[in-house]
């Protein structure tokens, strides 16, 4: 316990002089660059693939089950494996981020298309429109609020990825905050960590005035544009790259880690469904007294703000403070995704709540019905579909993020494949790749079945 206060007595105060926030101003830029240029091919590939697969052309299944298979690659694989390609850098960091958030553009719009009223698209049909019509004139402006809303959260979760990705040589805060962390310099790590708190909020903001406003979406394409060229990918190690790719296969694992297995899976598995659970109970208030149609204003910014802050601390990082504080375990995994998650979804259910059509919550003013009523029975029940979507696609994310804290002792699958990277293991690294994203994929069979049941998306 002792241990413990002392650790978090190190972080403050954080140090806030001038030298070192100039010196932060270079992996700021980088951080964001990565973030603004990943999320740039994300929405320009991953938007199209969204509306094909929303279309229901042939072959939609197959696009659909190929975006959720790359979305199961945890992040800072990708990033590991970037790295080898293309050097320490940037440039390495946002092309892994490229990848993934593409498939989960693709992949989380394309559920959002799927939950969307059908009647207005049958009508369409029914005219004759073209599929391609029917995507651009009926499924995007059914869904706009929230393909707004989730794509201003990718860029959030981006500018954390970013973060991520920079602990394994993708440069810009990450690479700062690992260094600070591991030279002990904890009142630096501290700055670093209110740095990605005005980070996140600014985004948040930045979400509430695209809602309202989409038209200033297009500002940010300059700044994407921008970055990609800032950071274009300047070396290919293509030899090393052919030889390291090579090195994974066949994967396969010693006869001693087989046994193995299935302690691993379940250790990932409790701290994904752990995590998760405790951040939706936390999640639901959180998220009601941070919708701006539900409670003052006031109230909503206080509450939004300490969302933020749960937010803007990546997991990896809660994980390397809550290891120190409970000990090395599946325990520190739960609490990390915990805390994050809370603030995740407090976001986005304020969001889906806000996002409700006004004509419903009128025709039950209407009633006579007071702000109570209002709100149990037109504001919660119309963004529930939303909801249950972000939480779902969170607790297949978090199985991602369990394998990440795993890294840093909170065990699972996350810490033997973390060691095989680190030896250079490289079969046994893709082996456990392969774990994982078989975990993934069949908590997204569950999730589809889930949805389905209920009605939050029809059949591909």
């Amino acid at each position: 316990m002792n241990a413990a206060l002392a650790l978090i007595a190190g972080f403050f105060p954080p140090d806030l002089g001038l030298s070192y926030l100039g010196a932060a101003v270079g992996p700021v830029l980088q951080t964001m660059g990565m973030a603004m240029g990943g999320m740039l091919i994300a929405i320009v590939v991953g938007l199209p693939l969204a509306m094909i697969i929303g279309s229901r052309v042939r072959g939609a299944r197959v696009l659909y089950g190929a975006l959720t298979g790359i979305r199961a690659v945890p992040d800072l694989t990708l990033a590991i494996l970037c790295v080898v390609v293309f050097g320490l850098g940037p440039a390495a960091g946002m092309l892994a981020l490229a990848i993934f958030y593409t498939a989960m553009v693709g992949k989380v719009f394309a559920d959002l298309f799927m939950a969307a009223d059908p009647r207005p698209i049958e009508a369409l049909y029914a005219t004759g429109a073209s599929r391609i019509s029917v995507s651009i004139f009926g499924l995007v402006p059914l869904a706009v609020k929230d393909l707004l809303s989730l794509g201003c959260y990718s860029l959030e979760c981006a500018v954390r990825a970013a973060v991520i990705v920079g602990a394994v040589g993708g440069g810009g805060l990450g690479t700062e905050l690992v260094g600070t962390l591991n030279g002990f310099q904890f009142h630096r790590a501290a700055t670093i960590i209110i740095i990605l708190i005005l980070l996140v909020g600014s985004i948040d903001s930045l979400s509430w005035i695209l809602r309202r406003a989409p038209k200033f979406v297009f500002m940010l394409l300059p700044l994407g544009l921008v970055s990609l060229w800032v950071y274009r990918p300047q070396f290919f190690a293509f030899g090393h790259a052919v030889s390291t790719i090579g090195a994974m296969f066949p994967p396969q694992l010693p006869s001693s880690a087989v046994g193995e297995i299935p302690r691993l899976i379940g250790e990932t598995i409790l701290i994904a469904a752990g995590g998760t659970a405790f951040a939706v109970v936390a999640a639901i208030p959180l998220g009601i007294c941070s919708a701006r149609n539900i409670v003052p204003n006031g109230v909503a910014s206080a509450v939004r703000l300490a969302l933020e802050t749960l937010r803007a601390v990546p997991e990896v990082v809660w994980g390397l403070i809550l290891v120190t504080v409970v000990g090395v375990g599946p325990v520190a995994g739960v609490f990390a995704l915990a805390i994050h998650t809370a603030g995740v979804l407090g976001k986005l259910y304020a969001e889906s709540f806000e996002n409700v059509e006004c004509d419903a919550v009128h025709a039950i003013e209407a009633t006579g019905a007071g702000k109570l009523a209002t709100v149990l029975f037109a504001i919660i029940p119309l963004g529930s579909g939303a909801a249950a979507i972000n939480t779902l696609f969170r607790f297949e994310w978090n199985l991602r993020a369990a394998t990440v804290v795993g890294m840093i002792g909170a065990g699972g699958i996350g810490q033997a494949l973390y060691n095989a990277q680190q030896l250079f293991f490289y079969n046994q690294m893709m082996a456990y790749v392969l774990i994982t994203w078989g975990i993934v994929l069949f908590a997204e069979w569950l999730s589809t079945l889930t949805r389905r049941r209920y009605g939050w998306m029809s059949a591909i």
